[in-house]
C-alpha cells in the first residue's frame, strides 16, 4: 500500500501504543507535519487531558477531538496521532477511512500494563481511581475491533519507536528526508 498525496497518515491504537512517539519519529524522518490530537486539545484547553476529563467530562473532550479531526482531515500530507478513543465515534471512523491511511499500532494488554507502570508515563484519565488491569482489559475488548478497521497493522511489543517507524515508512512507501 502506498500513501496517496491527497491523504493523511493517521496513527490509531490504545494508550501506550506509541502513537505520539512514532508520530514524532515519522515527522522527523519524512518531513510531514505532525498533529497530535491529544496534545492539540491540551494546548487549546490549557490543561492536561486528565484535567479536561475531570473538570469538563469525557463527552466534552470527545466533541473537541471530533471537531479537530474533522478540521485536520480537510488537509492532506500530515501525520495525525489520534487519541486512543478517537475511533469510538463512528463518524470519526468514517472520516479516517475516507481521508487517511490508517495504521493501528497494536500493543498487547501485558505491554500496556507494564508501560503504565513507567513513572514517566502520563496520567491516564480513564484509569484514575480504578484498577488498571480490569479497565485496560475491558477497554481493549471494546476498542480492538475498531482499531482493526485500520488499513495497516504494526505490532509495537518489544520494538523501538525507530523500528515501528521503519516498518510504516517501508510498507507505505513514504519518502524520507534522510534525517
Amino acid at each position: 500500500m502506498i500513501l496517496p498525496a491527497d491523504r493523511n497518515l493517521a496513527l490509531t491504537g490504545f494508550m501506550t501504543a506509541g502513537k505520539s512517539l512514532v508520530g514524532q519519529e515519522l515527522a522527523r524522518r519524512t518531513g510531514m507535519p505532525l498533529v497530535d490530537i491529544d496534545q492539540l486539545i491540551c494546548e487549546i484547553e490549557r490543561m492536561p487531558v486528565h484535567e479536561i476529563f475531570r473538570t469538563r467530562g469525557e463527552p466534552y473532550f470527545r466533541r473537541i477531538e471530533s471537531q479537530l479531526l474533522h478540521q485536520l482531515c480537510q488537509g492532506s500530507g500530515q501525520v495525525i496521532s489520534c487519541g486512543g478513543g478517537t475511533v469510538l465515534d463512528p463518524a470519526n471512523l468514517e472520516l479516517l477511512r475516507n481521508r487517511c491511511v490508517t495504521v493501528w499500532l497494536r500493543v498487547s494488554e501485558e505491554s500496556v500494563l507494564r508501560r503504565l507502570e513507567d513513572p514517566t508515563s502520563p496520567q491516564r484519565p480513564l484509569l484514575e481511581s480504578l484498577e488498571p488491569g480490569i479497565v485496560v482489559h475491558k477497554l481493549l475488548l471494546q476498542r480492538e475491533p475498531l482499531y482493526a478497521q485500520a488499513d495497516f497493522v504494526v505490532d509495537t511489543d518489544g520494538r523501538t519507536v525507530q523500528e515501528v517507524a521503519d516498518e510504516i515508512i517501508r510498507e507505505l512507501g513514504i519518502p524520507t528526508t534522510g534525517a
